[in-house]
């Protein structure tokens, strides 16, 4: 057991993309062996990153701690820790401390429901190969119609000019915010993306297309109705997971080849409070859906998909789309293979709702299991 312990700290280490991870693991280890964590190897880190020295230094006097509630650094400890910090604190107490028999609970329900959720998910990758195959053969018979219509093919040029527009103030503006000599709050930060998107989204109104049209082109209509819209994007979601299944076995290849692992910065926030995991949730459930499906499968796929045949098209926005991710190019294949799917739900359901949808709960699903970790 201890040696698959070791070899499974050891997989867990070298995907470990930041130093607070790293010390989040020394706290793990130091539990499954028993011990505390490796004293020098969290000085190292502590002398590496100086953000780390006062989290050292709470892990150091842990077991002197009387007063959680009215010590502010382990308060501050926990916010950047989260479970990890109370699995620190419970190994300074005695086995059968309540306390400590608390985070052994929270961690061993958190573990079952993992291993049910992944559970569920293969009975779903095989409930969406099913669908997918169901897809494909309509579409061969003829009954299921996956088309951008004639809507975009005249306008691909202002579509694209529009995306190009939204991508240039999405970077420069942050850009530009960052050279000012005042620190400004975080929320600044979502000015520019919001104005990035309007203009984006109205660049083909400015540059003379009508109203109407506008609306067909992107997608902004209701299509069939809103419920029967996302139960769409639902189906679409599920019968895709074996095209995301392949994804996440090349992102596998791909993080043994180079080292990298494919992770979002976001992964950091939830290791804080109840705000900030909420602000997150807010973020990847509603906002990114919105935006990134008005932009990438409202304006680019169109636009692209108007010089070029449908599937380089599509290709070719998923790879911007998922480049332009902080995941990394571990990341890219998972994806390009979400990405295509919500392009093949932008051509089946002609509107963005679908597709919206599909974002949404992808998301959703994995902010979920962020909760549970934390």
């Amino acid at each position: 057991t201890a040696e698959l312990n070791d070899a499974m700290l050891r997989d867990v280490g070298t995907i470990s993309r930041t130093d607070e991870d790293a010390l989040r693991i020394l706290m793990l280890k130091g539990w499954m062996a028993d011990q505390p964590p490796d004293e020098a190897k969290m000085a190292a880190l502590a002398q590496k990153n100086e953000g780390l020295k006062a989290d050292v230094e709470v892990l150091g006097r842990l077991s002197s701690i009387q007063d959680l509630a009215a010590d502010k650094d382990w308060k501050r400890f926990f916010k950047r820790h989260g479970w990890m910090a109370q699995l620190a604190r419970a190994q300074t107490l005695e086995a059968k401390d309540p306390a400590r028999q608390a985070v052994v609970q929270q961690g061993m329900g958190t573990a079952m429901v993992l291993i049910s959720g992944m559970m569920l998910g293969m009975l779903a990758a095989v409930g969406g190969l099913v669908l997918m195959i169901w897809g494909i053969r309509r579409w061969r018979g003829g009954k299921l119609r996956l088309t951008l219509g004639r809507s975009s093919r005249g306008h691909g040029g202002v579509l694209i000019e529009g995306f190009a527009i939204y991508l240039l103030l999405f970077l420069l503006l942050p850009w530009l915010l960052r050279q000012l000599p005042v620190p400004l709050p975080r929320w600044v930060a979502y000015g520019p993306a919001l104005v990035a998107l309007i203009l984006g989204m109205l660049w083909p109104l400015l540059r003379g297309m009508q109203r109407l049209l506008w609306r067909e082109t992107l997608g902004l209509h209701r299509g069939a109705g809103w419920f029967k819209e996302m139960g769409a994007g639902v189906l679409g979601w599920l019968a895709a997971l074996p095209l995301l299944v392949l994804g996440m076995i090349a992102a596998s290849w791909i993080t043994k080849l180079t080292g990298q692992f494919p992770s979002h910065p976001i992964v950091e926030v939830f290791a804080g409070n109840g705000w900030a995991k909420l602000g997150a949730v807010v973020l990847a459930v509603v906002w990114a859906p919105v935006s990134e499906e008005l932009m990438f499968r409202g304006l680019l796929f169109p636009g692209l998909s108007a010089w070029l045949r449908w599937l380089l098209g599509m290709l070719l926005a998923a790879f911007v789309f998922a480049v332009i991710h902080p995941q990394g190019w571990a990341g890219v294949p998972a994806i390009m293979a979400l990405a295509a799917t919500f392009s093949f739900l932008r051509m089946w359901r002609q509107s963005l709702i679908a597709p919206m949808t599909a974002h949404a709960l992808n998301n959703g699903i994995m902010c979920a299991m962020l909760l549970l970790l934390w």
